[in-house]
């Protein structure tokens, strides 16, 4: 049975439980736990879905009709340039659209912000590692503007307009048909278009995997998200300067997988679902993301 190898950066398919840090929700580690020490492109495709407004935790009832739909399909290539180095490129293609009880209040689509980053192993071997992950999130994706406005529109953004660094470390160990692993990212955002900031961003990550046939695996995760509140510097998309209201939180999120692998072919099929959410203010929120993905390593 194919022994399942590393399992990193799991927490950032993840990302997106709010609408307004959707403009990171776009990122999906593209199978990272095989063949992760050497080349590799993915293709994934993500069906994200917020329908439920929270105060807080709890929903708001009864419902206000309020659903933003994310379609986003993200080209992930790796390269290996040494056993310990590799470099990451995450290009997304992405389709928001915002409606109230069925009809479509607004909507973009387009090439999202690009991500660049670096893994470092700096301690372990191909069963038990520990790497450092070093990266940038840039502002390759178009403004996106309210209807009838030319003001910046964050939950329907397409990229933030701003240059983001991110730093992570990520622990993986292999025992036998399993695999466990945790991970933590953390992104500093940047001031963006009309000088809207989203708030900076913690990712935490635990997962495992057991591969129970030759050809499948199946696994389990638990991600979490810290957010801190938006910041409109300039008053120009709020009409207030300083902290955004209704802006930042916390989330947990519960993702079953099933996995089948062909010696360089893998494929992947994720469901996650919230289980645990507290929220500042009032919020529409994420209930579901369907994630399909399907890998080539050489």
């Amino acid at each position: 049975m194919k022994r399942i190898a590393i399992l990193a950066l799991a927490l950032i398919a993840a990302y997106a439980p709010a609408s307004h840090a959707c403009e990171f929700c776009t990122l999906h580690n593209g199978l990272g736990q095989y063949n992760n020490q050497g080349d590799f492109v993915s293709l994934t495709y993500r069906i994200t879905t917020a329908s439920t407004v929270v105060d807080g935790g709890s929903a708001v009832q009864p419902s206000t009709g309020q659903k933003l739909v994310i379609n986003t399909t993200q080209l992930y290539y790796q390269h290996a340039f040494s056993d310990a180095l590799k470099l990451q490129v995450v290009l997304p293609n992405i389709q928001k659209t915002a409606s109230t009880n069925g009809t479509t209040n607004d909507s973009s689509s387009g090439i999202g912000d690009a991500i660049v980053m670096a893994r470092y192993a700096f301690w372990g071997d191909d069963n038990q590692f520990a790497g450092a992950i070093v990266g940038l999130k840039l502002p390759t994706g178009a403004k996106k503007e309210a209807t009838g406005t030319t003001t910046f529109s964050p939950d329907l953004a397409l990229g933030t307009g701003s240059t983001d660094p991110l730093i992570g470390i990520v622990y993986n160990h292999n025992i036998g048909n399993w695999n466990y692993s945790a991970d933590a990212l953390y992104k500093i955002a940047g001031k963006g278009y009309d000088g809207y900031q989203f708030g900076n961003v913690l990712n935490l990550g635990l997962s495992g995997y057991y591969g129970f046939h030759e050809y499948f695996n199946a696994g389990i995760g638990l991600n979490g998200e810290i957010m801190a509140a938006d910041k409109d510097n300039d008053g120009t998309v709020t009409g207030t300067s300083g902290t955004v209201v209704n802006t930042g939180g916390t989330v947990f999120f519960a993702s079953p997988a099933l996995q089948f692998t062909m010696q360089n072919f893998y494929a992947e099929l994720a469901y996650q679902i919230p289980v645990y959410r507290n929220f500042i203010g009032t919020q529409l929120v994420v209930d579901n993301k369907l994630i399909v993905s399907v890998r080539y390593a050489f």
